[in-house]
């Protein structure tokens, strides 16, 4: 640093510079250099094609995708371009705070194009996974024209039903990796932890619900630009209590049944999950509202793309992709000490403990290994040292046919059952925009009077 300071800065500059100044200023350019670099890395295309060639199409397919739901907003109105923008901020502050809660920050995910705050998020998190899932359902869901109270469960399942594929392809092709033994994340399906999809379910939810009150005590149905700093504010209300709102929800159930009584997550997913279908039941059987089945003839549009992409991404992904050449060379859970443990504060008050660090000797993660590391699996590089970044392996399909069968299965069924929402229910409801009148000048009056 204080060679390039010194060769392309001060050396050109007019006045001489003193060596303390150039030492004090050459730190101050190393320390923002190093804070730019926590808040964006980029890594070259090339150099993840070569190691990791699905995530590099997975990210391509996300920003695409990403590009679709905002092509429908666009076209839609302010109030669903507020909405796309109100979704990036809850996946901001969800993100967030999942790496800066230690009781949270159980997941790593793979170095993209561009990842961020410290190489923890890549881009096609932020602006893809979050949008497709919840931006898709939030409009989709609301051609039911179903009540408040059954419109945020159903946005919630809809979320789900686009995010399952990707959690079992994602997790097996090494596009992040779990905390091998937090007690939250410990019960799994396909190395897909079950409260996965309770977190999807219930914060697409809260999302739902927290926008469509705050809409209610701070703007009119008609929409009025004149109140764009309110319209603002509920999507804002909406992205930063949606993570709040949603921990809720699993303190409700979850936590309670798992923490106190050890009943297993599987069970109380799916129960809370049979529970929103449930609400949407009730409610849809007895929706009297008549635009709910008028169908759709323009049901084809951007967001149906964007899923019928999605699902034949992974349905393809299935069939050719070979986990067992994946390199995922990054952040992952630190590797220290096997004995050392950490404590998970539980919204119940009780305090479960999980291991701090990886153990390479001794872990449950069977979608990767080391078997294209030279030398084996990597160490601490010296005692009270932990390795946070360092390469692993994927591995291959015990049972490609299993993982065949469900995806194809659960891309086919969500399809259907995207089809009867899209195209047999009801057109699209947007809120109308208030006309204002235009003002007639008084000179224009005066002389409409003398006319008269």
């Amino acid at each position: 640093m204080d060679y390039l300071m010194d060769r392309y800065v001060f050396d050109n500059l007019p006045f001489d510079v003193g060596p303390e100044s150039r030492k004090i200023w050459g730190q101050r350019a190393l320390h923002a250099i190093q804070w730019f670099d926590w808040i964006c890395k980029y890594q070259p295309v090339s150099t993840i094609y070569e190691n990791h060639t699905s995530f590099l199409f997975g990210e391509i397919l996300f920003f695409l995708l990403a590009g679709l739901t905002f092509a429908h907003a666009w076209r839609s109105g302010t109030r669903f371009v507020l909405v796309w923008f109100g979704i990036l901020v809850h996946a901001l502050n969800v993100e967030n705070l999942c790496y800066w809660i230690p009781d949270m920050d159980n997941f790593w995910q793979a170095q993209g194009i561009l990842t961020f705050f410290g190489a923890r998020a890549p881009l096609y998190i932020l602006i893809g996974i979050y949008h497709m899932f919840d931006y898709t359902s939030f409009v989709l869901m609301s051609r039911l024209h179903l009540p408040w109270w059954a419109y945020g469960p159903a946005v919630g399942l809809g979320a789900v039903m686009l995010d399952m594929p990707y959690d079992i392809m994602g997790i097996k092709l090494v596009w992040w990796t779990w905390h091998d033994t937090d007690p939250n994340i410990f019960d799994r399906m396909n190395w897909v932890p079950w409260n996965s999809y309770y977190f999807h379910a219930s914060f697409a939810c809260s999302f739902t619900w927290i926008l469509m009150y705050s809409r209610y005590k701070l703007v009119d149905k008609e929409y009025d630009w004149r109140k764009l700093p309110r319209e603002i504010l509920c999507i804002v209300f909406a992205g930063m209590g949606a993570f709040w709102l949603g921990t809720i929800q699993f303190a409700l159930l979850y936590h309670p049944l798992h923490d106190i009584f050890k009943v297993h997550s599987e069970y109380t997913t799916i129960a809370f999950l049979s529970i929103y279908a449930l609400i949407v039941i009730f409610a849809d059987r007895r929706n009297k509202n008549e635009n709910s089945r008028v169908g759709n003839k323009y049901w084809f549009d951007e967001l149906a793309a964007a899923i019928a992409i999605e699902y034949l991404f992974f349905m393809i992904a299935v069939l050719i992709s070979d986990p067992v050449s994946i390199v995922s060379d990054g952040l992952h859970q630190p590797i220290g000490p096997c004995n050392e443990t950490q404590k998970v504060q539980t919204p119940t008050g009780l305090v479960l403990q999980k291991q701090k660090y990886f153990c390479t000797d001794n872990y449950d993660e069977k979608y990767i290994d080391f078997h294209c590391v030279p030398g084996g699996p990597p160490q601490q590089p010296e005692p009270g040292v932990p390795l946070e970044w360092y390469a692993v392996c994927g591995t291959d399909y015990e049972n490609r046919a299993e993982y065949v069968f469900i995806i194809w299965f659960i891309c086919i069924l969500y399809s259907c059952i995207w089809y009867q929402i899209a195209a047999c229910s009801g057109v699209t409801p947007k809120d109308p925009v208030k006309q204002l009148k235009k003002r007639v000048s008084s000179q224009k009056n005066t002389e409409s009077k003398k006319t008269k």
